[in-house]
Order: C-alpha cells, then sequence, then structure tokens
C-alpha cells in the first residue's frame, strides 16, 4: 500500500460512519418522543415500558460514543498521515493504528446497534402481547 492510500484510508471510511450517526441520531430522538409520549399517556404498564426505554437509550448512547469516537480517530489518522507522509515517512504505522481503533470503534458502534435492535423486538412482542391481553379482557 502506497503512503498516500494509507492516510487517505480513515476518509474513505468517514461517509459510511456519517450514515450511521445520521441514522442513529435519528433513532435516538424517536425514542426520545417515545418517552414524552409515555409520561403524557401513561399506560398500565409503564414502568417496563419505561426500563425498556432507558435500556435502549443506553445501547443508543453507546453507538453514539463508538461512532463519534470512530470519527475523531479516522480524522486524527488523516490528519497525522497528511503530515507524517510529508516529514516523517517512518512513522506511518501511527495511522494505521489511528485506522484500526477507529474501526474496533465502529464494530462496537454496531454491536450496540445490534442489541438496541434485539431490545426492540422484545419491546413489539410485548407490546402485542398486551394488546393481545387487552382483547381478550374486552371480549
Amino acid at each position: 500500500m502506497q503512503p498516500t492510500e494509507l492516510w487517505l484510508t480513515p476518509l474513505i471510511l468517514l461517509p459510511g460512519v456519517a450514515l450511521l450517526i445520521v441514522s442513529t441520531a435519528a433513532r435516538f430522538g424517536q425514542l426520545q418522543d417515545e418517552v414524552h409520549h409515555l409520561l403524557d399517556h401513561p399506560e398500565r404498564h409503564a414502568d417496563i415500558i419505561s426500563r425498556q426505554l432507558v435500556r435502549r437509550s443506553r445501547f443508543y448512547r453507546d453507538a453514539m460514543i463508538g461512532l463519534y469516537a470512530s470519527v475523531v480517530l479516522f480524522t486524527l489518522g488523516s490528519l497525522f498521515g497528511g503530515v507524517i507522509n510529508e516529514w516523517l515517512p517512518d512513522l506511518l504505522r501511527v495511522v494505521g493504528g489511528l485506522t484500526i481503533a477507529g474501526i474496533a470503534a465502529v464494530v462496537f458502534a454496531s454491536i450496540s446497534l445490534l442489541r438496541v435492535s434485539m431490545l426492540s423486538l422484545q419491546v413489539i412482542r410485548e407490546h402485542t402481547a398486551n394488546i393481545e391481553q387487552k382483547q381478550t379482557a374486552d371480549v
């Protein structure tokens, strides 16, 4: 790999991370709307729902931390890469290290998003069960 390719690689990864940030931030905003809805319209199972919302919000927070950390690491990798390539080409492994750390942060964020997806499925199942209980009680 050419030195220029090495320090440009983190920049190439940034648009994908940016898309993850935008979608995760939007979903986190929706989660906040769910909390406000729950406050305005308390339900019979509000305590259970609120605990699940808190768990989901922690996963989203962790994902956002990982994604923002990857942006910092990728940006520093490219910045240092440009400087190092010009004056200290023997230290280009620093760029590789920052890139690997940035990729690890994206993996961490992705795992957090997987966890929130699984928890969301659990929430949907519980809501469905509550609806079914309500329907059978009304009959």
